[in-house]
């Protein structure tokens, strides 16, 4: 097992830990920043990223964006924590120091946002260890990776009433065998939970894990491990719908809501109007898929998918968009 956790604090060398984030030090005093007063929306979205992606949103956007979009008037933001392993770029923080802050952070904002708004429904999206900090602050449980011996839930239980759907996704504290887990992985992760463990919040969540990871599962492909917002994307929204009490969601493929750029603060709340934070998961010189030479087919939503490998369908954006790459998976129109 040391050597998977040796391998995902490298994860700098894939895909979008590659982006070289903001000095954690300044996101952390933005973060202190009182939450505006507004109107509370019927939906808000959680959403954690993976270790040394920029802070923002991460590789969770595609999902938290798709949510944005099938349900307008939503709004989301990115929780402000490490998403640290040891690396120079995000402070030199510890993998389980960061984990655990993670936890005690997203705990934290759920119960202020529920003290605020208490009929909104919560949606949590969690990417790698920001899967594994949303896992802690769902199930409770303890984690010994992040040095949390404390098994109670850390949200008060009006707080995990409002949290309607959980999506995790290459999630380290993945175990086979459970009703959630979703994928082709028959192990575990690095930081698995015990194969006896119950999570009392079990039908609220979906968590997808392929076996070729390393991180989640035992396998040696650390691409696999950047591709379930392409894989899983669309199952992970319909699960969602699923469990959301609400007549205003709509059909992604319809939308016409515009994009804009990432929020100057991970704490900013971000509406339905809006893309997410899709800015600090790709390169600073965007690019535009090339996936087909002459592309066919109606036009695909802004905020839809548009390329990737595998991907059969158009790569034609609505009009005000167009096909941008977010990793070797996923193109999403922007």
């Amino acid at each position: 097992m040391a050597f998977l956790r040796n391998l995902f604090l490298a994860c700098a060398a894939v895909t979008t830990c590659l982006a070289a984030p903001a000095p954690y030090a300044a996101e952390r005093a933005r973060s202190l920043m009182p939450r505006q007063n507004a109107a509370c929306p019927n939906i808000h979205i959680f959403g954690s990223r993976e270790t040394t992606a920029s802070p923002g949103y991460g590789s969770s956007n595609t999902v938290v964006n798709l949510v944005l979009a099938a349900y307008p008037g939503s709004t989301a933001e990115a929780v402000d924590y490490p998403a640290c392993g040891g690396q120079d770029s995000c402070g030199g923080i510890a993998y389980g120091d960061s984990a655990n802050q993670g936890t005690a952070t997203l705990a934290k904002d759920i119960n202020a946002y529920y003290a605020s708004c208490p009929n909104t429904q919560i949606v949590l999206v969690g990417y790698s260890q920001g899967g594994q900090i949303t896992d802690n602050v769902v199930c409770g449980g303890g984690d010994s990776g992040a040095s949390i011996t404390n098994t109670a839930v850390p949200i008060s239980a009006g707080a995990l009433a409002q949290v309607k759907a959980v999506i995790l996704m290459g999630n380290p504290r993945y175990q086979y065998g459970f009703s959630y887990e979703v994928g082709t992985c028959k192990a575990g992760g690095f930081d698995a939970r015990p194969a006896s463990f119950s999570c009392p919040s079990a039908s609220k969540i979906q968590s997808y894990c392929d076996a070729a990871d390393p991180y989640c599962c035992t396998g040696s492909d650390a691409n696999v491990h950047q591709g379930y917002g392409a894989e899983y994307g669309q199952a992970a929204l319909k699960f969602i719908q699923g469990k959301l009490s609400s007549s205003t969601a709509t059909s992604a493929a319809v939308s016409t809501t515009k994009a804009s750029s990432a929020p100057s603060s991970t704490k900013a709340v971000a509406t339905s109007t809006k893309a997410v934070a899709s800015s600090s998961v790709v390169p600073t010189s965007v690019k535009t898929s090339s996936a087909v030479a002459s592309p066919t087919g109606a036009a695909v939503a802004k905020y839809g998918q548009c390329g990737g490998s595998g991907y059969t369908g158009s790569t034609v954006c609505a009009s005000g968009s167009k096909c941008t790459v977010s990793n070797s998976y996923y193109s999403q129109c922007l």
